[in-house]
């Protein structure tokens, strides 16, 4: 691993300074003339197009557009305001510490009265016309055209530009890195979206954080003393998710982490390390719905924890927040109604990293896009190491994405992905597992990453060490349609005869076993009993085939409360396998059930048998 180098240093002294300098020059403020002063040479309400067939010249404040009532317009604090309502107060915060620009713009003016021989004295400004002054935005809104803040607003946090650099928006200034020098810009239009000013975040650091000083590494042995269910990745992956929550807005996906363990595991200490690290670059909570993280994140890139997001008996706040976080790796909208018909338009391009003892129904699409990360009690001789963190760290991290998110994103993150597909990893899988390590390498580099137990010289192997490493969470990620099959293989027949209640699987078993098992007419007569039909060895398939109708009481009880309920099963099984689903001529569908001829889905059980064995 690459010598530790302490962060005190001539560059470390070079930063502090950049530090200082910037604070400096924000305390820099210009004097505003007066209302009644010249501007570049014209008189007080004397512009060309005054008072509002144009927007007076140099005006701070800038209007985007309209949409309905609302008229869209950005400050002079660089803050986007959404304004229906128009009175002297609104004008007041538009124009803030130029106000006295509104009163030169849009003045009502007065004589302040007469001069010692009794001539009146040349007017001056009052007052601010207040409307005229709303005509004239109004008005410079409707020229603009329809905007639309959730397509084009961008808020605190990693984004990129089209060329693919890597910009930080802390709120009050954008960074961006020209030849390894940060370069500070103010807020405002670029590339077709508007960034506005917020309260300000972490800045990055003001020098190149090389291999040697990156506190990554120091970072990485913190972690590799807690109890990982996979000592070896685990700490890696949840390093590389510090990386992949400053990128924000400019991934493509964003993994999402779940640690689980029972009490006193240390979830809540690693939580401790996220926040101190992120400071306040960071959405943290450990009380939570989703409707309260979009509200506060609103256009923010910045990650989201969720610390004991347990299961609930009786609440559903858990799942919902879960499916906010689902949606977050795609960038992929959320639509919700709102009170007044006035719905909710969300886009989330947020990190999600959650913790839980027991942790809430997780879906298949759940599960794909999330690394669970599970923790044990420590040894009775093993001792966590102490959060030995410096104040800058979170910086400095910031710092190695910007400086090498190119590199990141045009060669890492697709070696990393080539490795998972090579050994089978499917694109969700690989969008997850190979994110987070593509960005731990990032922070680490390729000596550090082998010492760590990950060959990064040797990709393919690597790759199936992942894949094999991962088997088990991949393993639960049934699909659809086989998890449909196999919860009506679990579903008993309750109208059976005789008291017995034996399960659908439990009767194809029977029938299966040739020698001391049911009769196929016998198992006929059960399955009918729970709605399915039931084709003979070689009618359709080598074997014995399940024939699954689309309607009927007996399925509809089975698959009550579940997500295929209401029918939607027969278009669940659709999704399977032409040699599992089989795809016959139309005839052979159709079954006679209870008297009534059904179409029907049928599935070849051996097929069946053996693709769940070998998935």
């Amino acid at each position: 691993m690459a010598k530790q180098v302490s962060q005190k240093g001539l560059s470390n002294t070079r930063a502090a300074y950049g530090d200082s300098k910037r604070a400096l020059a924000r305390r820099t403020t210009e004097i505003e003339p007066g209302p009644d002063a010249l501007r570049k040479g014209i008189k007080a309400g004397e512009w060309h197009g005054a008072p509002w067939d144009n927007m007076p010249p140099d005006c701070p404040v800038k209007v985007l557009g309209h949409n309905g009532e609302v008229t869209y317009c950005v400050s002079v604090s660089g803050q986007l305001m959404e304004i229906t309502k128009w009175d002297f107060p609104v004008l007041a915060r538009l124009f803030g510490r130029r106000l006295n620009y509104a009163y030169w713009a849009w003045p009502a003016k007065a004589s302040p009265g007469k001069d010692e021989n009794g001539d009146p004295l040349p007017a001056v400004v009052k007052r601010l016309e207040r409307d005229k002054a709303v005509a004239c935005l109004i008005a410079e809104g409707d020229r603009k055209g329809l905007f639309d803040p959730k397509d084009r607003v961008r808020g605190r946090g990693g984004w990129r530009d089209k060329s693919g650099r890597f910009i930080w928006h802390s709120g009050g200034s954008l960074w961006t890195v020209d030849r390894n020098t940060l370069v500070e810009e103010e807020p405002g239009e670029s590339e077709g979206h508007l960034y506005t000013k917020a309260p300000e975040v972490q800045v990055p650091w003001g020098e190149p954080v090389t291999l040697a000083t990156s506190p990554a590494h120091r970072l990485l042995k913190q972690l590799q003393t807690w109890s990982w269910g996979r000592p070896t990745i685990d700490p890696i992956l949840f390093l590389g998710w510090f990386a992949t929550a400053y990128m924000g807005g400019a991934l493509a996906w964003r993994p999402i982490v779940f640690t689980t363990g029972g009490a006193g595991v240390g979830k809540s200490t690693l939580h401790g390390i996220i926040q101190r690290l992120f400071d306040t670059s960071l959405h943290a909570t450990a009380d939570t719905t989703a409707a309260g993280i979009y509200q506060r994140v609103k256009q923010d890139s910045l990650p989201v924890t969720v610390d004991e997001l347990e299961n609930k008996p009786g609440s559903t706040k858990a799942t919902a927040v879960i499916e906010l976080a689902r949606l977050a790796a795609s960038g992929a909208r959320l639509y919700r109604g709102g009170a007044d018909h006035e719905g909710v338009d969300f886009q989330a391009r947020s990190s999600f990293l959650f913790s839980a003892i027991n942790p809430p129904p997780l879906g298949v699409q759940d599960k794909s896009r999330m690394a669970i990360l599970n923790l044990s009690r420590l040894d009775a001789n093993k001792k966590a190491m102490s959060l030995d963190m410096f104040e800058h760290d979170g910086r400095m991290i910031l710092r190695q994405v910007m400086d090498g998110f190119v590199d990141f994103d045009t060669k890492l993150l697709p070696e990393w992905k080539r490795a998972l597909h090579d050994n089978g990893l499917d694109a969700r899988a690989q969008d997850t597992y190979g994110t987070l390590l593509a960005a731990a390498q990032m922070l680490l580099g390729d000596e550090a990453m082998c010492e760590a137990g990950l060959d990064v010289t040797e990709m393919t192997r690597v790759g199936e060490m992942i894949a094999d490493a991962t088997a088990d969470d991949r393993a639960e990620q049934t699909d659809n349609w086989q998890a449909c099959i196999e919860h009506l293989l679990a579903s008993t027949i309750d109208a059976w005869r005789s008291g017995e209640r034996p399960t659908i699987g439990g009767v194809i078993e029977d029938l299966q076993q040739r020698d001391v098992g049911l009769v196929f007419s016998e198992a006929q007569s059960r399955l009918k009993a729970a709605g399915l039909g039931l084709k003979d060895r070689g009618k359709c398939c080598e074997g014995y085939a399940l024939a699954i109708p689309g309607k009927g009481p007996a399925l509809e009880k089975i698959y009550a409360d579940t997500i295929w309920r209401g029918g939607v099963w027969f278009a669940a099984l659709r999704q399977g396998p032409e040699h599992v689903v089989l795809r016959r001529p139309k005839n052979e569908h159709n079954m006679t059930l209870n008297r009534s001829t059904l179409y029907c889905q049928l599935i070849d059980l051996d097929a069946f048998t053996k693709h769940t064995a070998e998935s």
